[in-house]
């Protein structure tokens, strides 16, 4: 039987670690399928290293779609087209048959999948699902009972079927031997990892439970310690979650840390986490820093309640002021990222939520103008039921031959003004401690897509997550 090339073409820099990958390449070698896998981030020249993997046969070629965009109002690079390029390579290289997945992929599994014309396409998590596929093509059956898998024939989608959630605490150790983890810590800076699957909030602007499902599924803290210790002792010691949020829910992040602890593993690595504000205590900041945990992105959003009510938020200013008093007692670095511009936002409530960062005084706030709208979220779905997710409507940007949402399209309330930008770089007003788009690539400038001072950094040695190498940078 040929193996599976697995194949990460995210070309972002710095590079983000395909820990889908990692997974799905270790379940199908498990599971008898040879693997292997094909990392683009690292190509010098991707289109000859495709020609190069093309030229020996393979069973089929999966991949990854991490990123469809680059979620960033000001630039809205549509890394799917280049996806799509390099699957039209594989495509003209070899008769294997091309398979989509991933996290991005998952979010518009219709849309994606016609757009980079393939026959086959897993929508939520791929381990067995693509094990399954695997078998179904060695042995000539047909695979239309795989769950999670869209079959597309003649240019249409004959079968979609619902996504698998696997019993995270079943599963075997993750080894982390099929992506080079190492080389992602020296030219990423951070090594990613996941205590969890799912997420049970109902913020309505966010895509996470359309591709990761609406529940959590969670790993044993044993598990998640048995892979750290692993990774630690091979040289990997700075991380980041890959958790929609660490601390959902909060027993089993304190019940994570805690695992970590009993290992010493606080005193061998450190990590960042993302976070709600909501049930982010003083017991918990303690037990994270204790585990090695040295900062957490808070996604704050906002702060003002009627504008919370409308990203679909639970928290309140107040649980933000007391998140924020945990990570200064602790010692934690903190950012809060901030969405501004939804249906509704004036400039005092800009003026708000500004005002309250100064306040709390986090170590950076990312500041994004402009909502990217996701299909099958809540806030897209309630803006086409009441006519205003149409071309023309002056507060959307890139609706025009585009109703699939599939390439970038934001929302920022044109109430605010034309000159909105320049408004609130005015409530800034030079504090860098806003992470706010730039237009050039000093360490203000919140974009992670190829940013080649931060990938200067990392490579004189910096390491950590991106807005705190980019803090320490400045």
């Amino acid at each position: 039987m040929p193996p599976v090339l697995l194949v990460n073409p995210n070309l972002m820099k710095p590079p983000v670690t395909p820990v889908g990958l990692d997974h799905i390449g270790q379940h199908l070698r498990d599971a008898g399928v040879e693997a292997e896998l094909l990392d683009l981030a690292f190509a010098d020249a991707p289109e000859a290293a495709i020609a190069k993997a093309m030229q020996r046969d393979w069973l089929l070629v999966a991949v990854s779609v991490r990123n469809v965009d680059d979620s960033f109002g000001a630039s809205g690079d549509f890394c799917l087209a280049r996806t799509r390029e390099l699957v039209a390579r594989i495509q003209s290289g070899s008769d294997a048959p091309v398979v989509l997945g991933g996290c991005g992929f998952s979010v518009f599994a219709r849309a994606a999948a016609d757009f980079c014309d393939v026959p086959y396409a897993v929508r939520g998590e791929g381990e067995e699902p693509l094990a399954r596929l695997a078998r179904c093509l060695a042995e000539g059956r047909e695979p239309d009972g795989v769950p999670g898998l869209l079959i597309r024939r003649g240019g249409e989608i004959v079968a979609e079927n619902p996504p698998l959630r696997h019993d995270l605490p079943a599963m075997p150790p993750w080894r982390r031997d099929v992506v080079d983890n190492p080389r992602y810590l020296r030219e990423g800076g951070q090594v990613g990892f996941e205590t969890k699957r799912g997420c049970p909030h109902q913020c309505t602007y966010c895509a996470d439970p359309v591709a990761k499902g609406s529940r959590v599924v969670a790993r044993t803290p044993e598990q998640v310690a048995d892979e750290l210790e692993a990774l630690a002792d091979r040289g990997i010691d700075v991380f980041h979650t890959c958790d929609a949020e660490f601390n959902v829910p909060r027993g089993h992040a304190l019940a994570v840390c805690e695992a970590l602890i009993e290992r010493g593993l606080g005193e061998r690595i450190r990590w960042y986490a993302y976070a709600v504000p909501q049930g982010f205590d003083e017991e918990l900041a303690a037990a994270m820093r204790r585990a090695g945990c040295v900062g957490v992105d808070f996604t704050t959003d906002h702060v003002v309640p009627e504008m919370l009510a409308v990203l679909g938020r639970s928290h309140t200013a107040l649980d933000i002021r007391h998140a924020a008093a945990a990570c200064h007692g602790h010692g934690l670095a903190f950012m809060c990222d901030l969405l501004l511009g939804a249906p509704g936002e004036t400039r005092e409530s800009l003026a708000a939520v500004i005002g309250l960062m100064r306040e709390i005084q986090p170590d950076r706030v990312g500041t994004s103008l402009g909502v990217r709208l996701y299909p099958g979220t809540p806030l897209a779905e309630s803006l086409r039921q009441h006519g205003k997710l149409v071309p023309g409507n002056p507060s959307i940007r890139g609706l025009e031959d585009n109703p699939d949402l599939l390439r970038p399209v934001y929302y920022l309330e044109a109430a605010l003004g034309g000159d909105i930008d320049a408004h609130v770089r005015t409530l800034i007003a030079g504090d860098p401690r806003f992470l706010f788009p730039a237009g050039d690539e000093s360490a203000a400038n919140y974009n992670y897509n190829d940013n080649s001072a931060l990938c200067d950094a990392i490579r004189a040695g910096a390491r950590g997550a991106f807005w705190d190498i980019l803090r320490r940078m400045a």
